[in-house]
């Protein structure tokens, strides 16, 4: 905290207080000052002195190799060694969202990058990211963006 540059707790606070009717860019603008002065805070280390053994980069590697087939936490424990309750927690104490929540977020971000940069169809992106219906597509991607993917398609392509 002593080494906490003064701009944090006051980007910090300037972002909790705006009711998200500020303009975007400037809420962006906070989050960048944020990082940009706690970032060099870190010490960052290689990937190998963490080791393969970790817990949640066994699971995240997991998950970004098999993320379009049919996964579910309790076939990914198997395959692991771990108990489902154990990833169960490391996902909501991790990444505050269960299992289904996070699987769901990396097939969102490949549906948008096929939307955005293919000529599929929103059935074959959706297909291929692994969603098995279009109901729980469509669920997730209106949740996420607020809008049906057509008309995110639309935006992001104009």
């Amino acid at each position: 905290a002593k080494s906490l540059h003064p701009d944090v707790p006051y980007a910090m606070k300037s972002l909790l207080q705006s009711s998200g009717e500020e303009n975007p860019v400037v809420e962006q603008a906070f989050v960048r000052i944020i990082l940009a002065r706690c970032i060099p805070q870190y010490e960052m280390m290689e990937k190998s002195m963490v080791g393969n053994g970790d817990i949640i980069y066994q699971t995240v590697r997991y998950i970004a190799g098999h993320f379009t087939e049919d996964v579910s936490l309790t076939g990914m424990a198997r395959k692991l060694g771990y108990s489902p309750y154990a990833l169960s927690r490391v996902f909501s104490g991790t990444f505050h969202m269960n299992f289904n929540q996070y699987l769901n977020e990396m097939r969102l971000d490949y549906v948008c990058s096929i939307l955005k940069y293919s000529d599929q169809t929103i059935t074959e992106a959706y297909e291929n990211a692994g969603f098995q219906s279009q109901r729980t597509f469509n669920r997730a991607f209106q949740e996420r963006y607020g809008m049906s993917p057509r008309a995110w398609r639309q935006r992001y392509r104009e």
